[in-house]
């Protein structure tokens, strides 16, 4: 964007400016100083007039990629950014931190195991011991006495939601503050996605935006169906031709979106001789608006309800499909943004199709000791190959991992139990105990992290041009930068200025 964002003397924003000579001016005569170079953003050093015109800032909320705009008065485009998150990252990061969680438990009832074997107060439970309150089965608990399960007592606060759900909300409104810090908004809008509509049904949402019916702007229940679906089978990608009811209507079947389905000829004839296919369909019909997006919507509009009050703004989709195509505006996440600004400013938009900005949002906190816990592995030779003319190597092949499986094993790979278990099926017990005297093992081992590393999304200078960290290597000896997968940097002539979450690449 060739946009200068200039702060007063207090820190506090004002109008954006394309007088470059003037801002040159500033900065060489000691008037203002540079904040920071992208975007670039200066501050005054002299009491100046705190006069503002009202901006008006759009979303286009997504999972993985958000678009932001702010436009003014005339129409322009005064910030424009696509933001790239990392919230799939999350539920990977939350099973790790179950699976390490489980086995510092296991590892605590070890030890007590032997602290009573010591003491000799061990106990035998013969048919296994149920705890209390736990309904499905029997825990197989043996020689001690265990405490009551934990989630007997586990109770979640009111506004729960998951810890995906929650970094959603949070990178929404930590984007929109990034803003705010720059320019003076005044109006906010947000696009309310289509799986959202359900909560139109919802009394108690606030704003007058909400009070009209989820189909409006459709003509009829087909058309919505049409457009949640975009217009695609929901079985196998074509046409839509024919509009299903998922529970017949002579059978007590509603007209509603939630038991109409849109369905290509063919696969309308498949569901009617497949009557289980069709309680599928059903299921993931129900169920189809449960998404991350979803969950956090209500809980953005409420942030920014608090942050902007009655100047908070809502859009759809289909409002907002309408009005780029009438500016034949390319389809882009920051361009959808730039259109939900001005659709509730009634701005005139003049679009011009320059670069924006792209933003990547990198992990704000690491505190792990370690890095990476290996598996106990079991490996057999199944080989050789030459490596020089008379020397022959070993090719050895994993053929399973743990001694028993452990919490969410890969199915690919077995632990040694049903590895065993497996081969004396197909060739007898005996030819097995031949086989496992021949299987190595590899010993497992944990992998450190340095507690003083330097973690990705730090900015660093090199040789005068500023990068984006993406990584380190060699125990941190080397960087690696954004735009420069190929290229190491050594950490040694590097000069790290900044980190923050959100950055500017």
């Amino acid at each position: 964007m060739y946009v200068v964002y200039v702060l007063n003397k207090n820190g506090n924003p004002l109008m954006p400016t394309k007088r470059f000579g003037h801002v040159r001016r500033l900065l060489n005569s000691g008037q203002a100083k540079a904040v920071s170079t992208k975007p670039f953003v200066i501050q005054l050093l002299y009491e100046s007039d705190n006069y503002t015109q009202p901006l008006y800032g759009g979303t286009d909320p997504g999972r993985t990629n958000i678009g932001e705009a702010v436009v003014n008065q005339k129409g322009e485009v005064v910030y424009e950014a696509h933001v790239a998150t990392r919230n799939k990252e999350i539920p990977k990061l939350m099973k790790n931190r179950k699976a390490h969680r489980q086995a510092s438990r296991r590892g605590e009832r070890l030890r007590r195991k032997r602290r009573a074997k010591k003491n000799g107060t061990t106990t035998e439970f013969l048919e296994g011991r149920k705890l209390p309150k736990y309904k499905n089965g029997v825990l197989p608990v043996k020689d001690i006495t265990n405490t009551e399960a934990k989630f007997c007592h586990r109770k979640r606060p009111a506004n729960w939601i998951t810890p995906t759900a929650r970094q959603c909300v949070q990178t929404h409104i930590n984007m929109v503050k990034q803003i705010c810090r720059i320019l003076p908004v005044t109006h906010w809008t947000l696009e309310y996605n289509k799986f959202a509509f359900m909560l139109l049904e919802d009394n108690s949402v606030r704003g007058m935006d909400f009070q009209n019916g989820r189909m409006k702007g459709f003509s009829n229940v087909n058309a919505y169906i049409d457009y949640l679906q975009d217009g695609r089978c929901v079985l196998c990608g074509g046409n839509i031709e024919h509009h299903h009811h998922i529970v017949p209507r002579h059978e007590g079947g509603s007209d509603t979106p939630e038991n109409i389905v849109g369905l290509c000829n063919e696969c309308h004839s498949k569901v009617h001789t497949n009557r289980a296919l069709l309680d599928s369909i059903g299921k993931k019909k129900k169920y189809a608006g449960a998404s991350i997006v979803n969950i956090a919507m209500p809980f953005i509009y409420d942030e920014l309800l608090t942050m902007f009050g009655n100047n908070l703004h809502i859009c759809r989709g289909f409002e907002t499909a309408h009005f780029r195509e009438e500016h034949n505006i390319v389809k882009e996440h920051n361009a959808d943004a730039a259109c939900i600004a001005a659709l509730r400013g009634s701005l005139p938009l003049r679009y011009d199709g320059s670069q924006p900005f792209e933003i990547m949002q990198f992990r704000n906190h690491d505190r792990a000791n370690i890095n990476a816990q290996c598996e106990r592995t079991y490996k057999m030779c199944v080989g050789t190959k030459k490596v020089k003319k008379e020397t022959e190597k070993p090719i050895f092949e994993v053929v399973a991992k743990n001694r028993k499986p452990r919490f969410e094993q890969d199915e690919k790979v077995p632990a040694l139990s049903d590895w065993y278990k497996q081969l004396c099926e197909k060739v007898g017990r005996r030819q097995v105990r031949m086989e496992l005297s021949k299987v190595q093992v590899v010993k497992s081992f944990r992998r450190y992290n340095n507690t003083e590393r330097i973690l990705a999304g730090a900015t660093f200078l090199f040789q005068k041009q500023r990068y984006t960290m993406t990584g380190s290597l060699t125990n941190n000896q080397y960087y690696r930068a954004y735009g420069q997968e190929q290229r190491n940097f050594p950490a040694r002539d590097c000069i790290v200025v900044q980190r923050k979450s959100l950055v500017y690449v």
